[in-house]
């Protein structure tokens, strides 16, 4: 289906399912070879009415992970950093060996065998992030298993730091925002404006205005559909360092850092999701295609892209209820109704 295609049905659904769901603003961009297509629909803010443009912020949420990973892999291949060197070795010997390292990971003999590819495959041991008022601590051997975690991507941008000598923030603009030409994107936070989109809880309401005030390599990313789709155009074609981030890793397991019994070694492994270095990864008779969601609460997105068509779209949503757009808006792009990445998240 051709792009104008794709964005005709998109323009019928999309505000549709916005009603139903009671979702305020959405953004979307679709990719195909060289085009973008870009809509948006509703308000930054239920109070205000102030309206989506092509300019809106929204918080990118954990879609920030694979724009890190990008940044992370150029100083792989220039170098800089070796996937499977332990990461600790890059911090001064003074840090490594301090009881903590950054203040709240537990020194361990485990955390001293974790490598950028652990962090990238999300393999490092680490929980998603440690329990409230708890130092982080490692919890299976690095690599053995597939386990969701902001808390590696954390790690690696303290280290990413050390290695360049600046602001994480600093070196990823000039690395690969500047260069990507996205320009509406920012890991810094942002003073609220009539660009940036506001968070919405279950209701239609807007929540207090969440002001990030430091890069997160895992959540803090801020931008508009249309700089992320650059950002997508890069991972369509093929090169060293995209062929490198959708190399297969591992499979996903059906064990969440949420659950009571987490780590548990023995739950499944999931035969058609599993994780790159720094994209999750979905094969099958439908192809293969590599995707990413985003959840920081009141804020919801989803990217996925197949390297074969030379396809991809990005969601973005200011609602808790924004997840109810993906798959619809997947199978509109792609023309399947199988969906085993959503299926795994959702489980």
């Amino acid at each position: 289906m051709s792009i104008s295609a794709i964005g005709d049905k998109l323009k019928v659904i999309v505000p549709e399912l916005m009603e139903t769901a009671v979702i305020p603003g959405v953004a979307v961009a679709v990719v195909q070879n060289d085009d973008i297509w870009q809509a948006q629909w509703g308000v930054t803010n239920a109070t205000t009415q102030q309206r989506v443009t092509a300019e809106t912020w929204f918080q990118a949420a954990s879609l920030s992970k694979p724009v890190f990973a990008y940044a992370a892999l150029q100083l792989v291949l220039a170098g800089q950093l070796d996937l499977d060197k332990p990461l600790i070795t890059y911090l001064p010997l003074e840090q490594q060996n301090s009881d903590l390292l950054f203040e709240h990971i537990v020194k361990d003999d485990r955390v001293q065998q974790i490598t950028a590819r652990h962090v990238l495959s999300h393999t490092p041991g680490f929980p998603n992030w440690a329990k409230k008022d708890e130092n982080l601590k490692v919890s299976f051997t690095p690599g053995m298993r597939f386990s969701y975690s902001g808390e590696g991507y954390q790690f690696l941008q303290r280290v990413v730091e050390h290695i360049v000598g600046q602001p994480a923030h600093d070196w990823i603009r000039a690395t690969l925002l500047t260069p990507l030409e996205m320009t509406d994107a920012s890991f810094t936070g942002l003073q609220t404006n009539e660009q940036i989109a506001f968070g919405h809880d279950k209701t239609g309401q807007p929540v207090d205005f969440w002001e990030i005030a430091e890069m997160g390599a895992a959540y803090s990313l801020h931008c508009s559909a249309a700089a992320f789709a650059q950002f997508l155009l890069a991972m369509l074609r093929p090169s060293p360092l995209t062929n490198l981030m959708l190399s297969p890793q591992i499979q996903v397991n059906d064990n969440s850092s949420y659950a009571d019994d987490w780590p548990n070694l023995d739950a499944p492994t999931n035969p058609h999701v599993g994780w790159g270095l720094g994209f999750g990864l979905q094969t099958g008779t439908d192809g293969d295609f590599f995707w990413h969601w985003g959840d920081n609460g009141t804020f919801k997105a989803c990217t996925v892209g197949q390297v074969a068509s030379g396809t991809a779209v990005v969601v973005f949503t200011n609602s808790q209820n924004g997840g109810a757009l993906w798959q619809p808006v997947l199978e509109t792009t792609f023309g399947i109704t199988d969906w085993p990445a959503l299926d795994w998240l959702n489980r």
